[in-house]
């Protein structure tokens, strides 16, 4: 079975390869979104809140009493890493619900803050020795 970074790092390696291409900076940043989610929940998982195990975003949902996961994990990046990775991560949510549902039309610069903001959060993750 693969692990949350193997999924992280495919996602991450598509996003690389579409900013490349210049055209589809929507899934630029989608990628780069979905590359975040398994990177920080590979950080962060498992993890002990409110006297409660977690091992799965479902029971961060659940510890949290909150009912979506999107919502849950942004609340636990906030809670369990920092600010800026928090700010930065929901920038992608943000962005990626944007360009996933409202408009595919992004800008160049859109999708290259995209990448800075995954290789940001990939950085602390995964700290370089």
């Amino acid at each position: 079975m693969a692990k949350k970074k193997d999924f992280g790092e495919r996602n991450r390696e598509l996003c690389y390869e579409l900013l490349s291409g210049k055209k589809y900076y929507d899934w630029v940043v989608t990628t780069a979104f979905y590359s975040c989610i398994h990177f920080v929940e590979d950080f962060i998982l498992p993890i002990e809140i409110s006297g409660r195990m977690c091992n799965d975003i479902s029971d961060v949902k659940s510890a949290y009493h909150m009912d979506g996961r999107h919502a849950a994990r942004e609340r636990l990046v906030f809670d369990k890493i920092n600010y800026a990775v928090g700010a930065k991560y929901k920038w992608l949510d943000d962005q990626s619900r944007n360009a996933r549902y409202k408009t595919y039309k992004l800008q160049p610069a859109e999708a290259l803050k995209a990448q800075e903001y995954l290789d940001f959060i990939y950085n602390h993750c995964y700290p370089s020795k």
